[in-house]
């Protein structure tokens, strides 16, 4: 369930993968460079560069440790509460 409409923009550096202990998908670490997100109404997130946050994704394949990407994510919540989910990765150099 979508909490309310959010997005939120980061580029940042993969430091860890770790799948969920469910078996589907894996929660990554992601530390923050930049925050790219065009409105403060709209950003989820509130991160700042040096911040490390911890994110979902239902495709871990799609990332590597030690890689840079631009991210695009939600926050979604639930009965048993809330988590920043990616929408999107591109890898950046």
């Amino acid at each position: 369930m979508r909490i309310k409409p959010n997005r939120t923009v980061l580029e940042g550096e993969v430091l860890r993968i770790k799948r969920a202990r469910d078996g589907f998908g894996a929660e990554f670490l992601l530390h923050v460079k930049a925050n790219l997100t065009a409105g403060h109404e709209d950003d989820c997130c509130g991160a700042h560069p040096g911040e490390t946050l911890t994110l979902f994704t239902a495709v871990p394949e799609a990332l590597r440790k030690g890689g840079s990407y631009r991210i695009e994510a939600t926050v979604l919540g639930g009965p048993n509460g809330e988590r920043v989910v990616l929408n999107k990765a591109d890898e950046i150099d």
